[in-house]
C-alpha cells in the first residue's frame, strides 16, 4: 500500500474552504491573479467567474487541469470561483502561500464516493479505480509498473 506522510504544516483542502477564500479576494488580488495567469495579449475579464480556460497561460492551464482532476470536475474548460481562489495562492517564482493536503482530500472524497456508490451509481474518480486496479493487481499484468 502506498503511504503518504502529510507535512504538519499542510492545510486541509475542501471546496468550501476554497469558496471561503474566494469571498476574501478583493479586486486587487483578482487583478493579480489575472496578471500572473492570463495570456499577455488578452484583456483582463471584468465579468464574474466561469471564464474560458483558453484565456489563461500555459502554466495557468496546467494548474487548472490539475485542480479540476483533484476536485473531480468533468471538464477543465472553465474557471470558476473555486479555481480562481486556488490560483490566488501563487506568486511567480515563490512557493504557494498555502500548502494544501491533497492526499487527505483525495482519500476523503474517494471514500465518500465509494460509500455513495450503491445509491448514486456514479463514481467520478474512475482514474483512481484504474490506478488501484493496476497497483494492486501487478502480478496479473506482463508489463512492469
Amino acid at each position: 500500500m502506498l503511504q503518504i506522510q502529510p507535512s504538519p504544516n499542510q492545510t486541509p483542502l475542501s471546496i468550501g474552504d476554497l469558496l471561503d477564500l474566494y469571498t476574501t479576494l478583493d479586486l486587487v488580488k483578482i487583478r493579480k491573479i489575472f496578471q500572473t495567469f492570463i495570456i499577455e495579449d488578452r484583456h483582463t475579464p471584468t465579468d464574474t467567474p466561469h471564464y474560458a480556460a483558453t484565456i489563461f497561460s500555459k502554466t495557468g492551464r496546467h494548474i487548472i487541469t490539475m485542480l479540476s482532476c483533484i476536485l473531480g470536475y468533468t471538464s477543465d474548460e472553465h474557471v470558476d470561483e473555486v479555481i480562481l481562489a486556488f490560483l490566488s495562492i501563487f506568486t511567480p517564482r515563490k512557493p504557494p502561500a498555502i500548502m494544501y493536503n491533497y492526499a487527505q482530500f483525495i482519500t476523503d472524497i474517494v471514500h465518500e464516493q465509494f460509500t455513495r456508490l450503491p445509491t448514486k451509481r456514479v463514481f467520478k474518480y474512475s482514474s483512481v479505480l484504474f490506478y488501484m486496479f493496476l497497483y494492486y493487481q501487478t502480478d496479473n499484468f506482463p508489463v512492469s509498473i
